[in-house]
């Protein structure tokens, strides 16, 4: 069986620039299809009791949920270094780190860093990003987010590349701030995934595939 999950998504509970209210995602994730979403917030893990109590609400349904964290690195002159997706933390990193820095941490506590629409354009430029850009060929990243909403069909192709040379998987995530933008963009697993174990064992051998669908 397939299995999908929205990788990427904000709640207005813990991102001030979200409008999606937590119960009202599970809802909608249900309506688009899903099996699974990741909480993203930005800079931060959602706290146990409180994620585990919106599991509750979604366990039910079906819908496996995973708590994970969109870190914002920063190198040693406070320049940006791109945005990544963090699973496997069971504490919000709200340190100052360098994307080696992050993906280190990470690694050595046992969990997963995807590189969160690394070739998303920014406003300065067509060489500018507000993700990592190039920058991943540097790192040893677990995954790339190849399809999200603000990837252009040259940045997809960049993803693909460094895919390949990396040879590391390409997720999808919608980045969602509003409701009706969940599962635009997903990732698909071969197997039922159960639990955030689950799911970090599948991205860790590469047994998972993007897919834009709106």
């Amino acid at each position: 069986m397939t299995t999908v999950f929205d990788l990427h998504i904000h709640t207005q509970k813990y991102s001030d620039c979200s409008f999606i209210h937590p119960e009202e995602l599970i809802a909608q994730a249900l309506e688009a299809g899903l099996q699974g979403i990741a909480l993203t917030e930005h800079g931060m893990r959602w706290p146990d009791e409180e994620f585990a109590r919106l599991e509750n609400l979604a366990r039910p349904q079906g819908l496996v949920l995973i708590n994970g964290q969109e870190i914002s690195a920063r190198n040693d002159k406070n320049e940006m270094e791109g945005d990544f997706l963090v699973f496997g933390i069971n504490y919000s990193l709200t340190g100052r780190y360098t994307a080696c820095e992050l993906a280190g941490l990470v690694h050595n506590h046992g969990g997963i860093i995807i590189a969160a629409h690394p070739y998303k354009l920014s406003r300065r430029g067509k060489t500018h990003y507000y993700g990592a850009g190039d920058k991943i060929y540097q790192l040893p990243l677990d995954a790339i987010e190849l399809y999200h909403p603000d990837h252009s069909s040259l940045a997809v192709s960049k993803a693909q590349k460094a895919m390949q040379k990396l040879g590391i998987p390409g997720v999808g995530g919608s980045d969602a701030h509003k409701i009706f933008d969940v599962g635009s963009c997903v990732t698909l697993f071969d197997k039922r995934l159960e639990n955030e174990a689950d799911f970090i064992e599948q991205i860790r051998r590469g047994k998972a595939r993007a897919e834009k669908r709106h």
